[in-house]
């Protein structure tokens, strides 16, 4: 049983790890996306 529990502590650790990094790629690659639009407006108007 204490077995079990140190798994449970340390999957829930990982999934809130996992889900932390995907939220930071996230952000990361959409401001990466708003940077390129910003580029590509700026050389379609000229």
């Amino acid at each position: 049983m204490g077995k079990n529990n140190k798994k449970k502590k340390g999957s829930k650790k990982n999934e809130e790890a996992q889900g932390q990094k995907v939220i930071k790629i996230l952000f990361v690659s959409l401001i990466i996306l708003g940077l390129l639009m910003m580029i590509g407006f700026s050389l379609l108007n000229k």
